[in-house]
């Protein structure tokens, strides 16, 4: 992935290795990227058919605040978030023979999609790469060319979003995510390394970054993603995330900036604390935070 490689090592990003906890499996993990919680085994069942996701989570929040979404992929987000998108096409993961189809059924959406400016964020939900790893493994032959199939995707949104920057001089954010890993035998769900291990990658002009400054991706959790996402949108961080606000994305921001977002993401910590830890003490309540406008126009 020539492209991603020169935007983790020179361009304006921050990449991490986010370790996902089992089950890893897709259901509970987009449970844990949007709600910032840790869903349980029961999950593993309920992937199988996944019911709308009733507790406190990114998505929701986003668009209580009116924020227009778009979805194309893996039709468990649709099932997760019903009534959730202004527009959606979901694709049935149950074909793992199938590594083409299930990604050009998203990939065809995306010149329109990105023409247009009716929308605040875009999620796409890539399927080929774990189809793959299904049949013949991480190692297979096969992965090579679909990564470079995912290298020239991430390329065309990330210069559409530059050229919508120029226009309205607002930084956008452009997340690079897996939901799980892939084990050497082609399966997932357990919790070796391969499968545990996912790359993180935050994508914006908003970051600062000096000529020559290479930095090796810190190991984080992907629970944190929610709490980042949600103070990027200006959002309530949702109330049971155990997720910590990963702080590169906001370190070039004036300090008093960073201090009121770490304070919101201390507040909502401490809040479930109370909630869920009898013996918990502290020593005075927080000020109540106020939520930050959006520092983040699109996603």
């Amino acid at each position: 992935m020539p492209y991603t490689t020169y935007l983790v090592e020179k361009g304006a990003s921050h990449s991490f290795v986010a370790e996902a906890k089992p089950p890893t499996v897709t259901m509970p993990r987009i449970k844990a990227l949007m709600t910032g919680s840790l869903p349980g085994f029961i999950d593993v069942v309920r992937n199988l058919n996944s019911p709308a996701l009733l507790e406190d989570n990114v998505i929701t929040q986003a668009k209580a605040a009116g924020k227009r979404m778009i979805f194309y992929g893996d039709e468990t987000w649709v099932k997760l978030f019903p009534q959730h998108f202004v527009e959606y096409d979901g694709t049935t993961s149950f074909f793992v023979s199938d590594y083409t189809e299930v990604d050009d059924n998203v990939t065809r959406h995306l010149d329109k999609v990105l023409k247009r400016g009716d929308w605040d964020v875009l999620i796409l939900h890539y399927l080929g790469l774990d189809h793959i790893g299904h049949i013949s493994g991480p190692s297979s032959p096969l992965i090579g060319h679909k990564l470079s199939e995912m290298d020239s995707i991430l390329m065309k949104i990330h210069t559409s979003l530059l050229s919508e920057e120029r226009e309205n001089l607002s930084p956008n954010l452009l997340v690079l995510c897996g939901d799980h890993g892939m084990s050497e035998t082609g399966s997932h769900g357990a919790s070796s390394m391969e499968e545990v291990n996912t790359p993180l990658i935050l994508i914006s002009s908003a970051f600062e970054r000096k000529p020559g400054d290479i930095r090796r991706p810190k190991h984080v959790q992907q629970t944190d993603l929610a709490a980042t996402l949600a103070i990027g949108l200006g959002l309530p961080i949702p109330e049971n995330s155990v997720g910590s606000l990963l702080f590169p994305s906001i370190e070039g921001r004036p300090v008093r900036e960073q201090l009121r977002f770490l304070h919101l993401n201390a507040v909502q910590l401490s809040k479930l604390l109370q909630e869920n830890v009898p013996s918990y003490k502290k020593g005075s309540n927080p000020a109540p935070a106020q939520h930050p406008a959006s520092t983040e126009q699109q996603g």
